[in-house]
Formats: C-alpha cells, structure tokens, sequence
C-alpha cells in the first residue's frame, strides 16, 4: 500500500508556519511604510520652521516685534503644501531677550483647520545684541 500526499497534521503545521511568516512580512512592510512617511514629512516641518525662525529673528533684531503677530508670519513665510502656521505668542522676558512660541499644523485631512492632532510647537529664544 502506497502513501501518497500529506497528512492532515503535516498540511496543517506548514499552513500556520507559512501564516506566521507571511504576517511578520506584513508587519514588516507595514512598519517601513510608515517609517518612509515620516522621512517623507519631516523635511517640510524642519523647513517651516527653519523658515519661520530666520523670519522671527530678522523681525525682532530690527525692532519690529510690534508688527510680528500671526497674520504677517503667515504672509512673509510660507510652508510647504499641507503644512501651515496656527500659533504664535512672544514673551519678552526683558527688551533684550524673547521667547516666542510657534505652532504649526499639519494638515492631513485636509481640512484647512488645525487639530489638536495635527499641531506641533517649538519654543525659540531670541536675544537682541547689546551695542
């Protein structure tokens, strides 16, 4: 008598070995996507806030830190496509020195408002140079 094929055990044993390893390769690509995402993201928040910074410093360094509110960051710098300003607040901690808060939005739905999701901030110290 002549065995031919698999038994159940052996078929069911190489289905949940294959299983395990197909979902760690899922897993896998789904991480490295998300990881690419964030790689993909990360240079326009660096450039709006670089862009921002230089902005803010320029103003305060001149004096103008009355004209600096959110309306003029908005219309001096621009950010990238999906990413824009939603905060600021200056706080002169004397007339040399300020610390001003910027927050910035990105917006992935798309929506045009930021979400308390969306948002980040980054706290920046400017001091003026005494003559």
């Amino acid at each position: 008598m002549d065995k031919k094929g698999f038994s159940l055990l052996e078929v069911t044993i190489s289905m949940f070995i294959m299983g395990l390893t197909i979902t760690a390769l899922l897993n896998l690509l789904d991480w490295s996507n998300l990881k690419y995402k964030v790689y993909a993201n990360s240079w326009k928040e660096r450039s709006c806030l670089t862009e921002a910074r230089i902005w803010l410093r320029n103003q305060i360094l001149k004096n103008n830190n009355l004209d600096i509110n959110i309306k003029t960051l908005k219309e001096n710098v621009k950010c990238p496509l999906g990413y824009g300003f939603c905060g600021l607040d200056i706080n002169p901690k004397d007339k040399e020195t300020y610390f001003v808060k910027v927050s910035i939005y990105e917006d992935k739905n798309r929506n045009g408002i930021a979400e308390k999701e969306e948002t980040t901030a980054r706290l920046f110290c400017f001091r003026r140079r005494s003559v």
